[in-house]
Parts: structure tokens; C-alpha cells; sequence
């Protein structure tokens, strides 16, 4: 394993290469979205695991962009129930 793999960072560390609040990246790790384990109660985050964690972010983006292309109109989402009207604004009977 080379260093970087094997390096290891704090939470003010890791916070300042995430550019994010601290408090976000505690709530982060406590509810295990992040990768980190906890040394004598406080928490750390091995570099690797995290480059890879950013790198899966990122596809899972991809493929949520792939998704929202692939759906249809909003118009198309919800149909008008058979034997409903739908009035528009300004439309008089």
C-alpha cells in the first residue's frame, strides 16, 4: 500500500478537503454515510475509503441524471381520471 492509501485523517482534517461544515461530517459519519471509524471517540477517515466513497457519489449522480432524462413529461405523470374535467384558469363552462 502506498502513504496516501494508507493515510489517515481527523475531522477538521478531512472536513477542510471535503469543503464542508465539521457538524456535517460528524452527522455524516454517525449515521454511517460515510466511511470512518472512531479512535479513543473520535472519529477518522482513511483516505482511500473516502476517495472511493466520493468516486461511487458520483455515479450514483450519473446514473440519477440518466433517470430523470428517461422519464416522461409531467403532464404525462398523472393522467386525468376518465369522466373528470380539468379546468384551467380563466375557463368558464
Amino acid at each position: 500500500m502506498t502513504a496516501r492509501q494508507q493515510a489517515i485523517c481527523t475531522l477538521d482534517e478531512f472536513a477542510a478537503y471535503l469543503k464542508v461544515g465539521k457538524r456535517t461530517l460528524y452527522r455524516l459519519a454517525a449515521h454511517g454515510d460515510i466511511p470512518a471509524f472512531k479512535v479513543g471517540g473520535t472519529w477518522r477517515f482513511r483516505q482511500s475509503e473516502i476517495d472511493r466513497w466520493i468516486n461511487d457519489q458520483i455515479q450514483a449522480g450519473r446514473k440519477k441524471e440518466v433517470i430523470r432524462t428517461d422519464k416522461q413529461p409531467k403532464s404525462a405523470e398523472h393522467p386525468v381520471s376518465p369522466g373528470r374535467a380539468v379546468r384551467r384558469r380563466g375557463q368558464t363552462d
